[in-house]
């Protein structure tokens, strides 16, 4: 039987969805930070046994793999040893970068160091102009003297990146060929065409970037493909990008840049579908796992994106999912800072040593740890495999930030809390208030190990009145990865008026449209119902900052036969979207054209998707209220939650969430538990647990309409 994988790899757990057609299979292992690839290898040789269930090593027809270690290798600045080679006087366009500071009236502010060191850059005589034409021939000698030198500097890897080469590559594509015929396996990367767009200081930061990463995701991608055949796993792997599609370890190992938010997107690719089973469009996906917290907004059912992204203090302008992340998670340590304020994160206790529940050696609050003490988690039912938690070790733990801050553990515990709410809903509000969007308009999908304990306060808190626990909650980033359709973007910039440039225009886009078929022809030919999107970016002569507009969609004859009107069409949809954003739209005002865009995505038709997970068009019916203590349970807990009039102990019934009947509803105070995620239901809400197994949270003083919407 055909059987299909998702892996999702976190800074605690390793997380993976096993489906074959009628079963779906979800499983949690410790990851190993120091070594990421051994983690995911030693979670599929427990999944393999030995050919016995739950997992059939010669069945595997496709792994899909969300991974975090590009990001984490810019994070941590363990990048390769990286040159730089670009225009003449330009070599210090890096480090000099923009204008913009974090923090305006600091005066010791410390920029990132560059990637690469100032005697890694090198410049070559050669200029193109802001028109394309060539000003001065590239001179040869000079090319032949420079990559005599680099060959003696023991580089890793190589960025190219010309002045307007976006416009004219020819110099750059000279520069590359001389390059790989000289240092042999040493990778190179052209910015002309990794991202052809303007902006010297983005496109130059991104190239590098690329060059820095590239060795090591390669070593890591290889790593598992080549171990994995040795388990008797013969099918190629495939990465989730930031943007939120599929591509191949060949594509990944070529351009690692595009795979810094992987494990993100997977999350939030996991929450569009989840929306679509329960009938939401609007969702604000929270993703709480060990480490971190990721939220981004999805709206009518399609994410936010972004070119304009910047991870650890380097941009980088490659599409990707627009998500917004913070040092708040399950293993986040609480902390006293020297004004004596409560503070969470960002530094974790990760998954070495882990929380101090976990016994493994860790001895500092977590927040895990504040939810143990406050009955929130069953300590006979961890996540991961993991043994039973240790509630001695946690109320030590945190009794040592009590006698800090003069609490008691329980209000110290509930302080945690609050602080790691608190800092969960700015970060809420960064991507909705701040970008002109009520977040009492969305619904919360909450995943990730921790977001389904934080989901009912955090709503509370916004005002916020459905929330939807996935039925995999804990594993839905890994499940994101599967239903992920394969995909590749390409773009061109132009940065001219639109009404002098309908025939570039056209012939641009067309061009963009055959390279995109000609990727899937070379990467994936057994995808053949591919379909197109073209977006462009506009913005008014004179703007500093433009807006991205999709313009087409559907197969390569429906965007072709609409290039005629592409222009008219342009015009029209940047009035409009200018006037829905900034409350005015100047129709009488030029309008500059700044680059193209085309996605491409499709899906294989041997590839099998695990859609009996959630099935589209659930219906919510009406149920009779079951209060939690007339389900079957587990057993009870003594549990502090806080409300209105402060904290309450009070008890609370501890439930199996796979023993709660589908289509029944669940009135608060419970405990739901889970293999892969923990639920709580508060005293003020109620849940119902629709027929996928997805839970939908609201408020019990809620309309009975509202509740059923």
């Amino acid at each position: 039987m055909a059987t299909t994988i998702g892996i999702d790899i976190g800074g605690t757990f390793v997380d993976v969805v096993v489906f074959e057609e009628g079963r779906v299979g979800r499983y949690k292992f410790p990851s190993t930070p120091g070594a990421p690839a051994r983690a995911v290898l030693s979670g599929l040789e427990k999944l393999c046994d030995s050919g016995r269930e739950p997992l059939v090593a010669e069945d595997v027809v496709r792994i899909v793999h969300g991974s975090t270690v590009a990001t984490n290798a810019l994070l941590e600045r363990k990048w390769a040893r990286t040159a730089l080679v670009t225009t003449e006087g330009f070599r210090d366009v890096l480090e000099i970068g923009r204008q913009n500071r974090s923090s305006l009236y600091d005066l010791d502010v410390t920029r990132s160091e560059p990637m690469v060191p100032r005697n890694l850059r090198c410049e070559v005589p050669e200029r193109v102009a802001s028109d394309g034409t060539i000003l001065v021939p590239l001179d040869e000698k000079a090319l032949e003297a420079m990559v005599a030198s680099l060959g003696e500097e023991s580089v890793e890897s190589i960025a190219v990146c010309l002045l307007f080469s976006y416009l004219e590559p020819v110099h750059e594509q000279r520069i590359g060929d001389v390059l790989r015929s000289s240092l042999g396996d040493v990778p190179v990367t052209l910015s002309s065409e990794l991202v052809p767009e303007f902006r010297e200081y983005e496109r130059t930061s991104t190239t590098v970037a690329n060059a820095a990463l590239a060795p090591r995701v390669r070593d890591y991608l290889e790593e598992l493909h080549d171990r994995s055949r040795l388990q008797g796993i013969q099918c190629p792997w495939q990465i989730m990008q930031s943007s939120g599609t599929v591509t191949s370890v060949a594509r990944a190992c070529e351009q690692p840049v595009r795979l810094l938010l992987s494990g993100p997107a997977g999350g939030v690719e996991g929450a569009i579908h989840v929306g679509r089973a329960t009938g939401i469009d609007d969702l604000i996906a929270l993703d709480m796992g060990g480490t971190s917290c990721d939220v981004s907004l999805v709206r009518g059912g399609e994410a936010a994106y972004t070119t304009e992204g910047a991870i650890g203090g380097y941009r980088v302008a490659v599409p990707m999912v627009d998500v917004h992340t913070i040092g708040a998670g399950g293993g986040s340590i609480a902390w006293v800072d020297d004004g004596g304020s409560l503070r969470i994160g960002p530094r974790s206790a990760g998954a070495d040593p882990g929380p101090a529940c976990y016994g493994s050696g860790g001895t500092e609050p977590t927040v895990t740890d504040a939810h143990l003490v406050l009955g929130h988690l069953h300590p006979a039912h961890p996540l991961g495999g993991l043994p039973s938690l240790d509630i001695t070790a946690s109320i030590k733990a945190v009794a040592t930030l009590a006698r800090t801050i003069g609490l008691s553990v329980e209000r110290t515990a509930i302080g945690v809390l609050e602080v790691a709410d608190a800092a969960m809903e700015g970060a809420i509000r960064v991507i909705s208030v701040e970008r002109g969007h009520d977040p009492r308009e969305f619904a919360i999908v909450a995943f990730g190990g921790a977001g389904p304990l934080h989901a009912a306060s955090l709503a509370s808190r916004l005002g916020i009145e459905q929330v939807i626990i996935p039925s995999m909650a804990g594993v839905l980033s890994a499940y994101g990865l599967l239903v992920g359709r394969m995909g590749y973007d390409f773009s061109q910039g132009i940065v001219a008026p639109l009404h002098a440039c309908g025939e570039r225009f056209v012939s641009e886009a067309s061009r963009l449209v055959g390279e995109a078929r000609k990727r899937f022809g070379d990467d994936a030919p057994q995808c053949n119902n591919i379909s197109f999107e073209l977006r462009c970016d506009l913005r008014y002569v004179g703007q500093a900052h433009e807006m991205s507009l999709r313009l087409l969609g559907g197969t390569e004859n429906q965007v072709r036969d609409g290039l005629a009107s592409l222009v008219d069409t342009a015009r029209e949809q940047f009035h409009e979207a200018h006037h829905e954003r900034y409350g005015y739209a100047d129709r009488e005002r030029e309008i500059e054209l700044v680059s193209l865009r085309i996605r491409a995505t499709a899906r294989g038709e041997d590839e099998t998707i695990p859609r009996s997970a959630f099935l589209p068009g659930n219906q919510i019916r009406r149920f009779a209220i079951r209060e939690a203590a007339s389900l079957p349970s587990v057993g009870q807990t003594v549990a502090w939650f806080r409300s209105v009039h402060g904290p309450a102990r009070v008890t609370t019934p501890v439930l199996e969430r796979s023993s709660v009947p589908h289509e029944s509803r669940i009135g608060g105070p419970a405990v739901l538990l889970s293999d892969d995620a923990t639920t709580i239901v508060p005293p003020a809400w109620e849940a119902v647990k629709d027929s996928t197994g997805n839970l939908l949270l609201r408020m019990r003083q809620a309309s009975e309409a509202r509740i059923l919407r």
